[in-house]
């Protein structure tokens, strides 16, 4: 499922560089559009997310550190997904 997202996503923003600031605005603002953006921000985010915490798994020596430093790293992606998909619904709606 992914792959034909990231692709389809790619292909949209691939198409966004030839555009003025408003038409891209009104591309993005359309449900064909911002759904998709949508669904790859989140699962961009969750997989950064256990990408960095296998990372974090192999190479931080220390279990309580370890731990701490995982759930930061979570909290600020999360931080991260929220501001990116508030900033798409402001876009869309």
């Amino acid at each position: 499922m992914t792959l034909p997202l990231m692709i389809y996503c790619v292909y949209l923003l691939g198409g966004l560089a030839t555009l003025n600031y408003e038409s891209a605005l009104l591309l993005i603002a359309t449900p064909t559009a911002s759904l998709p953006l949508a669904v790859l921000i989140s699962v961009g985010i969750y997989h950064a997310a256990l990408g960095v915490q296998v990372i974090i798994e192999d190479y931080v020596p220390m279990e309580n550190g370890r731990h701490r430093f995982i759930l930061m790293t979570k909290a600020a992606l999360g931080g991260i997904a929220l501001v990116s998909l508030a900033a798409l619904a402001r876009i869309t709606f």
